[in-house]
């Protein structure tokens, strides 16, 4: 695929995970848009911790773990897209490519815990650090996306548990 028609397919696919799903969720359900749009910026700016955020406002905890999922799916996919394009374009980033990979093959750490690191990586560091680090030490993309995402929808769920659990003893 060449690097126009790569933009163009990840351009599409944030735009359909980001605002088509959730909004047509958000019709179909009589849940105020403004809610859902307010939902998919604070997973952009604070990650997991936008689940708190979404049902503040109100909304279904599914609907809301859907929603956030949803976002996160399509800033990975997006993320391995643009370091893909960077790879191939950029002679400098091919080279540190090759000798990170090196010496991640040496590392105690990334032979202890290898691809499986991205499922704790992504509660520690975020979803937007793990794709990162996944693209630097050649793990394959499809694996990483599946552990990110793993890893995100544990800590949300988590968080939304303790959010509902909270707010109870709250309103008590």
């Amino acid at each position: 695929m060449n690097g126009t028609k790569t933009k163009t397919w990840t351009l599409a696919f944030l735009a359909v995970f980001v605002f088509a799903i959730p909004i047509s969720l958000s019709a179909m359900l009589n849940i105020p848009i403004h809610k859902t749009l307010s939902l998919i910026v604070s997973t952009f700016a604070l990650e997991y911790l936008a689940v708190p955020v979404g049902i503040g406002l109100g909304l279904s905890p599914i609907f809301v773990l859907i929603v956030v999922t949803s976002v996160v799916l399509s800033v990975v996919l997006l993320l391995f897209t643009i370091f893909e394009i960077i790879g191939e374009k950029s002679k400098r980033v091919s080279n540190f490519l090759s000798k990170s990979r090196a010496k991640a093959d040496n590392s105690k750490l990334t032979q202890k815990y290898g691809i499986y690191g991205l499922v704790p990586g992504v509660i520690i560091l975020g979803f937007y650090v793990c794709p990162a680090v996944a693209w630097v030490l050649g793990w394959r993309k499809d694996y990483a996306t599946i552990l990110i995402i793993l890893g995100f929808v544990f800590i949300s769920t988590i968080i939304m548990f303790t959010t509902i659990g909270g707010l109870e003893l709250i309103l008590k």
